[in-house]
């Protein structure tokens, strides 16, 4: 690492209950309920590093770039993809980060504390679209480790406050309801 980069570890905790609904990688597939969730080969649930690319980067939904910085977006998004690595903390796959519970315990699949919710989404043209997500109580916690390159499209000052203005996003699916969180930088 050079002298001039910047190595940030996050922990976020949520102040609302966390909300899953994973893509089952065409819209003919129909996941189980359980299935929705993020979870490695050990049943841990979690949240891969690729969502929080999303949350701070993504051009195609409201990530924190599109939603906090305007027509300077594009480029603070630019500078999280090309220059940051995240990597996740806590558990065996850099890549993916365990949820964790008050007591610092990882959730598992067949935790009875994760509720399934039942909701209607309303589709574009007002037709009902019912819906089954499974969710983690408020309380929960993820931690990240951000390396910061330096260059000129994004310093450690904006990437420290993209990731707290993440939380006002959230992570999950049916956000900013859901998946609101704080940061304790660790």
């Amino acid at each position: 690492m050079d002298n001039s980069d910047s190595i940030i570890t996050a922990k976020l905790t949520g102040i609302r209950p966390i909300m899953f609904d994973r893509y089952g990688g065409d819209n003919k597939t129909k996941l189980e309920d359980l299935d929705k969730m993020y979870t490695d080969e050990h049943g841990t649930c979690g949240i891969p590093v690729l969502n929080v690319f999303s949350l701070l980067s993504a051009e195609n939904t409201p990530s924190v770039a599109k939603r906090f910085y305007g027509k300077q977006g594009r480029d603070v998004a630019q500078g999280v993809k090309s220059f940051c690595n995240i990597e996740a903390v806590g558990g065996d796959d850099p890549l993916f980060s365990p949820l964790l519970d008050e007591a610092g315990k990882p959730y598992k699949s067949n935790d009875p504390r994760i509720k399934i919710m039942n909701h209607v989404a309303r589709l574009p043209k007002g037709i009902p679209n019912p819906k089954t997500r499974p969710m983690i109580p408020t309380g929960w916690s993820v931690s990240f480790r951000f390396e910061l390159q330096q260059n000129e499209l994004l310093n450690e000052a904006t990437l420290r406050k993209m990731i707290t203005q993440g939380g006002i996003l959230g992570l999950g699916t049916f956000r900013p309801i859901f998946g609101r969180y704080t940061v304790t930088w660790i």
